[in-house]
């Protein structure tokens, strides 16, 4: 992977610092290209005055990686240093990995943007969902942003969530009103990639996406990633920003429930398994596909053609739920001022999670950007430290 990075435009950074100035307080290691500094004189003010913990950033420039800084720690006691291969869950980052993945398989003729998603999973339609397409439930502009059906702790139980996904009625007329669908779209995404291989998505996504494009991100983790595995801290915070009622958050997360309480001891083992984990720099280089047309070190995911599909606006609206201005694309949202903000593109894309973490695209300039955190950005939007960074990228191009 080193062996992008031309060596003469790198300024390299201890791998391990020591206390005694204020970038090495905050642990910073990895590599910057030259013209990139202010990224990484950004990435380290977020350590002196942003209150960050532990954070990664890597950048994509035409096909090579030209910045790739971690530093802090995965711990709030400041004892464990955050690691080159350190990963965090990223949160709702995770859409956008599974959306690039369903239009992966869509290049590949294996999914119709506007089939009926009912002609792949029967099942689905239940309660008038027949007609729902699949373009529509990728843009969350299919109205079952609910899962009423689920139990507490059917969350980490596949085949109860996917059937509860199936049974759930719309909330009004599929198609007309755009809503983040926070939970139910991840079982979505997952259940379309199982129909269209054959495989559950996590097992799919470790052989296609993980192992043949080199993507430090996976959608269940195993024994080795948990030991590169760090907790996410005042994870609750960024929920400040909402007026959302009990009842609607209860709806949200029915299926969800503490752990501890719902889940038989068998289960509870596995908990740690099911989460989606990974850095900034498995999410840019993925990014850096999209960025480039599709192609890659000589290895093509998809079409242009499909890129430009896939990044075609949807709705660009308050979301009826969250209420916060979301413009949105199939899976991914586009650069927007306000909640998705990614620099000076508007073309830009990319996907977005809770506390701050992101990914996201620029074909135009032919680059991506990542970023992962474990202390959360207490704002529905992204927040000032992730714009920090996005605008020190821009100023170095």
């Amino acid at each position: 992977m080193w062996g992008l990075l031309n060596q003469a435009d790198i300024s390299r950074m201890p791998d391990k610092c020591h206390a005694g100035n204020n970038m090495n307080e905050a642990n910073v290691g990895g590599v910057c290209a030259t013209e990139f500094a202010k990224v990484k004189d950004a990435f380290v003010e977020n350590f002196k005055t942003r209150r960050e913990l532990g954070a990664a950033i890597t950048v994509y420039k035409d096909g090579e990686k030209v910045v790739d800084l971690w530093g802090g720690h995965l711990d709030e006691a400041k004892m464990l240093p955050w690691g080159e291969h350190s990963i965090v869950s990223m949160a709702s980052t995770v859409k956008g990995m599974m959306a690039l993945g369903i239009h992966m398989l869509a290049d590949q003729g294996k999914l119709d943007y506007d089939k009926p998603v009912a002609s792949y999973w029967p099942e689905f339609a239940q309660n008038g969902k027949e007609n729902i397409t699949v373009r529509q439930v990728v843009s969350h502009h299919a109205a079952i942003h609910f899962i009423d059906a689920a139990q507490p702790g059917d969350y980490f139980r596949w085949d109860q969530m996917v059937a509860a996904v199936a049974a759930q009625r719309p909330e009004w007329k599929p198609g007309t009103r755009g809503v983040y669908h926070t939970i139910s779209i991840i079982f979505i995404f997952g259940k379309l990639i199982q129909v269209a291989t054959g495989e559950y998505p996590w097992d799919w996504f470790r052989r296609e996406v993980t192992g043949k494009l080199g993507i430090e991100y996976n959608l269940h983790l195993n024994e080795t990633d948990l030991t590169n595995f760090g907790a996410d801290f005042d994870t609750d915070a960024f929920v400040n920003d909402a007026e959302i009622s009990p009842e609607v958050m209860a709806r949200f997360f029915a299926g969800m429930g503490d752990p501890e309480s719902v889940l038989s001891p068998s289960e509870l083992a596995q908990v740690p398994f099911l989460a989606s984990a990974g850095n900034a720099r498995g999410v840019a280089r993925f990014f850096a596909f999209c960025a480039a047309d599709g192609k890659l070190d000589g290895v093509r995911i998809m079409s242009s053609r499909t890129i430009e599909l896939m990044t075609e606006e949807q709705w660009y609206a308050p979301c009826a739920v969250w209420g916060t201005p979301m413009r949105t694309a199939l899976g991914l949202l586009l650069n927007d001022p306000e909640f998705f903000y990614i620099g000076r593109n508007p073309k830009a894309f990319g996907t977005a999670g809770a506390g701050g973490s992101f990914g996201m695209a620029d074909r135009e300039n032919n680059m991506s950007v990542a970023y992962c955190v474990n202390r959360w950005w207490p704002a529905l939007a992204l927040g000032d430290r992730s714009r920090a960074l996005v605008d020190a990228v821009y100023a170095s191009l």
